[in-house]
């Protein structure tokens, strides 16, 4: 049922996404407010920032084998509940981007809104603030650690706040990746608790955001 409801609220999600990117009013003007406060070294750090991406897909395949590799059954679903969150996060933004069609902010605002580097494909949702939110929310319900809690989530918000300052995609762009992030964790990690040990994965006990820390 808890994996239902997710989904369900995914394809809401997904499905209010239109109607909701018309009105760019306010993320025009914090676009505008952050190119104006740009630097030669905080452009270097943002794109590293925004790069780091390349951890999403990382973390879930080196927790799979080394949890493999050492016999390690709680690795092993950590790994597992990581790479259904990725997957899922990735498959909805992808659809709601083919969906949608929201053009990059420099391409609509060709003469206001220069980006710190160009990309590919369309705006809505931020895939960067999607996958990283997935999975840091993911390791956040399996662990519960403050320690992997906070890093994560820092993380997460570090990588969402690169692609508003690079100006490559809107505010309201990234607040649905974090959202649909945020979702298809919770989604991962529960479904991965049908599929592995229960032993392997403890029962989540906190039923707010995974960004309140466990000490």
């Amino acid at each position: 049922m808890k994996i239902k409801t997710v989904f369900i609220t995914l394809l809401f999600l997904a499905a209010m996404a239109g109607s909701q990117v018309k009105a760019q009013s306010v993320d025009y003007n914090i676009l505008c407010a952050l190119q104006q406060r740009r630097t030669p070294t905080l452009d270097r750090m943002m794109v590293w920032t925004s790069n780091s991406l390349v951890l999403a897909p990382s973390v879930p395949a080196g927790l799979l084998i080394g949890g493999l590799i050492a016999d390690n059954q709680t690795l092993v679903g950590i790994g597992t509940a990581t790479g259904i969150s990725f997957l899922t996060a990735a498959a909805v933004t992808e659809a709601v981007k083919f969906a949608v069609h929201r053009p990059r902010p420099y391409i609509t605002y060709t003469d206001d809104l220069v980006p710190v580097k160009t990309t590919v494909g369309y705006s809505f949702p931020s895939g960067h603030t999607s996958l990283t939110f997935a999975v840091a929310t993911s390791l956040s319900l399996s662990s519960k650690k403050w320690y992997v809690v906070a890093p994560s989530m820092l993380w997460a918000a570090g990588v969402a706040f690169s692609r508003l300052y690079l100006g490559v995609h809107y505010p309201s762009d990234v607040l649905t990746g974090m959202a649909v992030g945020i979702l298809s964790g919770f989604a991962g990690y529960w479904l991965s608790r049908e599929i592995c040990d229960d032993a392997a994965i403890p029962p989540a006990k906190m039923l707010t955001p995974p960004i309140v820390l466990k000490f």
